[in-house]
């Protein structure tokens, strides 16, 4: 004759059923809503206004990953404080993947680098994917005398603080890259702040300044009127675009310099490993289509190749290694 178990023992028994349905409870919906997400739109903030190259590919970024994800993406255009304002918006955000930055070199990386009390920092941020890339170019005047940068480099040699170059502020990538250039080849050139990029290619042609320092897109309309020559372009390989201008890489005094303007989309640090990896995967896949392969050509822009969460955070640690020791000579404004 089988008899019942003890009171104590159906106890027992009653508290393990009890924790392992509470247990079971609890992970069933959050196995659900990371296998769910998206469940409702992503946000994907601009730190500058409508119109930019930022805004342009933010833009047309959030239509493809909108059908990617099976939800709709907004673009928020929150700009000022050079990118700052719209950091700082992304990091008081919650971690949960529904809000993320369309981020390039000098709000990511080098106003925070230089001046800490914007009140973040790259380690708040994390990557998710690469979303861009392009080189810049050194322009003047069709007259200035140099027409090359080793030609401008042994001018400026010769001519300590005589040549001038705009940037569009302290601690703009202009800035800091053309910082990189006179670190490297021990030239001293002044630097000229200005509050925004129109106006540089304008003194450069008046005379009122020597060099610009630009990407290829902002400078094509320009450059076809032959109102502004280019003595130089920050990468290894030729752009198509400007084919017949020559590369650091072609240059004696640059050759082992190679800078990139560029783009990473962002999410606030300690958001789910699932949920980046879901969204590294659509991005990645966004990035494939034709309409943004055709952009990015149309911007002078390129994908130097897709990027997991880990790769991205690789690369943001290299580029800070880069310039971390030029900016700390720099004074915020």
């Amino acid at each position: 004759m089988n008899l019942p178990p003890p009171a104590s023992s159906l106890a027992v028994l009653s508290r393990r059923r009890l924790l392992a349905a509470g247990a079971a409870s609890l992970s069933a919906p959050l196995a659900w809503s990371q296998a769910a997400f998206p469940s409702r739109p992503l946000t994907i903030i601009v730190p500058f206004t409508a119109g930019g190259s930022s805004d342009i590919g933010a833009r047309m970024l959030a239509t493809e990953l909108g059908k990617l994800l099976g939800q709709s993406v907004v673009v928020d255009n929150v700009a000022g404080a050079g990118g700052a304002i719209a950091m700082q918006k992304l990091i008081r955000s919650p971690a949960d993947g529904y809000t993320l930055l369309y981020g390039g070199l000098s709000e990511s990386l080098l106003i925070p680098l230089i001046n800490p009390a914007v009140n973040y920092k790259v380690e708040d941020l994390l990557p998710i994917a690469m979303v861009g890339s392009a080189p810049v170019v050194f322009v003047t005047r069709p007259e200035f005398p140099a027409n090359s940068m080793d030609e401008l480099i042994e001018m400026a040699r010769k001519n300590p603080g005589k040549f001038s170059f705009g940037s569009s502020g302290i601690g703009s990538f202009a800035h800091v890259m053309t910082e990189v250039i006179k670190e490297r080849t021990r030239v001293f050139m002044v630097h000229i702040p200005y509050r925004g990029a129109s106006q540089i290619t304008t003194d450069v042609i008046s005379g009122q300044i020597d060099l610009g320092v630009t990407t290829v897109v902002a400078a094509t309309s320009m450059l076809g009127a032959k109102r502004l020559k280019v003595l130089g372009v920050s990468s290894k390989k030729r752009v198509a675009a400007i084919s017949e201008v020559p590369t650091f890489a072609e240059s004696r005094a640059l050759k082992d310099v190679e800078m990139q303007v560029w783009a990473l989309m962002f999410t606030p640090r300690g958001t789910a490993p699932a949920i980046v990896s879901k969204l590294n995967t659509a991005i990645n896949a966004a990035m494939e289509t034709p309409p943004i392969k055709s952009l990015l050509a149309k911007l002078g822009a390129e994908l130097p190749g897709l990027m997991t969460p880990a790769q991205a955070q690789a690369f943001l640690l290299a580029e800070q290694k880069m310039y971390r020791s030029v900016v700390s000579r720099i004074k915020p404004e």
